[in-house]
């Protein structure tokens, strides 16, 4: 099995297996029969197995997820927790919090390609703090950032440039910033943990 790491609140699972190697370890494969038959490409088909599997190995038995009609995953209520989700080339992220807290995580793959495409989601006063020496991994965690606050506002129509901020913050393979939103009702200062590793940088809601 390819759990990568499990520490509280977040697990990771890298994808190593298999489709027919990740199925055979779910036990009640009834349950997902419906949903996962509409799985064409062999990327997704894995990319959903390893999220099921990641959540039993966290929660300690299997669990449906559910998702609101905006795509947005939840457990049943007897479950009592927040999930949030992220995958991206070989890994699948998952968060998990008490029902009370706050669920937001986003993993993304180390590539240069965030470089080409940095004018869909840092404004300009951001770009004013981003570190030359370490550009790609500093825009990376920008990026993930962003998308991990957009889990937790849960809006439409978001400019990830207008509507999505964050607070200067020194590059560091690891530490902590301050995303805010201005399209919510009342704006909410979010802290994040962050953490770059050889593969992937990844970031997720610091709760209280």
């Amino acid at each position: 099995m390819s759990v990568l790491s499990i520490v509280p609140p977040i697990g990771i699972w890298k994808m190593e297996e298999t489709t027919e190697e990740m199925w055979s370890l779910l036990q009640h494969t009834a349950w997902y029969q419906p949903e996962f038959s509409r799985l064409k490409a062999e990327q997704r088909q894995k990319e959903w197995l390893a999220t099921r599997l990641l959540l039993k190995e966290m929660l300690g038995h299997e669990a449906i997820i559910h998702h609101h009609p905006n795509g947005a995953p939840f457990l049943s209520e007897t479950e009592k927790k927040q999930i949030s989700i992220s995958h991206t080339k070989d890994f699948v992220a998952i968060m998990l919090t008490d029902a009370t807290q706050m669920a937001g995580i986003d993993i993304e793959y180390r590539s240069e390609r965030v470089r080409k495409v940095r004018s869909r989601f840092l404004n300009a006063e951001e770009e004013l703090f981003i570190d030359p020496a370490h550009e790609t991994e500093h825009l990376l965690i920008c990026w993930c950032a962003k998308e991990t606050l957009y889990k937790i506002i849960n809006r439409q129509e978001v400019d990830f440039c207008r509507h999505l901020h964050i607070q200067p913050f020194s590059y560091a393979e690891q530490g902590t910033l301050i995303a805010f939103d201005t399209c919510s009702e009342s704006t909410q200062h979010v802290v994040l943990q962050y953490r770059v590793e050889k593969d992937f940088v990844i970031t997720w809601v610091k709760n209280p």
